[in-house]
């Protein structure tokens, strides 16, 4: 593990803890305590599972995802493949509904907290509710850039105001289109989904 995933790790947790804490008055200190060991847990689990990279174990994760008829509900009200909201939230993540990232984004679709406003998303750490507003916001996106996916997920992941005429050339932005589309791919093709 390298010295930048340990930092990724802590500060990780850390958001965990800051989001426990306003989950929970300072009178429920025993109930705090044990959702912190249990968020604790869970990211010593997730730390310590390999992401694997074939088609077998993203058709597994496909197979196994939570939160289906919601993103089949979400899928068929937007008219956008399932697979682009299965992969959004597998690269987003991982299918943890209760995520924090280092700047903030919540929940399955990491939804930041003025994205969640504007989409009228009261609680991004509710499935429904995130899955249904990430996924408009995508295709308000896709829209935006008259159905080019490649600068949708750029602005998806950049913000809009960094994608004009082509990708940011940001590292992080880069690297979450491609695994986004690896994941759209793969999961595609365990479904008769036609794509974009």
């Amino acid at each position: 593990m390298s010295v930048e995933n340990v930092y990724q790790n802590i500060e990780s947790i850390l958001q965990r803890i800051d989001s426990i804490k306003r989950r929970f008055s300072v009178n429920q200190s025993q109930r705090f305590q044990e959702a912190l060991q249990e968020e604790l847990n869970t990211e010593k689990a997730m730390n310590t599972e390999t992401v694997a990279e074939s088609s077998e174990s993203v058709h597994t994760a496909f197979t196994e995802a939570p939160y289906e008829e919601i993103i089949e509900a979400a899928a068929d009200r937007y008219r956008i493949p399932a697979s682009l909201i299965r992969a959004v939230i597998k690269q987003e993540s991982n299918f943890n509904a209760e995520a924090v990232s280092h700047k903030g984004a919540m929940g399955l679709m990491q939804l930041m907290p003025e994205t969640a406003d504007l989409l009228g998303v009261s609680d991004p750490f509710q499935p429904e509710e995130n899955i249904f507003g990430g996924t408009r916001y995508l295709v308000d996106l896709i829209t935006r850039y008259s159905g080019n996916l490649n600068k949708a997920l750029a602005a998806y992941n950049a913000g809009p105001d960094r994608v004009q005429d082509s990708i940011p050339n940001i590292r992080e932005t880069r690297n979450f289109v491609d695994s986004v589309l690896h994941y759209y791919e793969s999961f595609s093709k365990t479904t008769d989904e036609e794509g974009f």
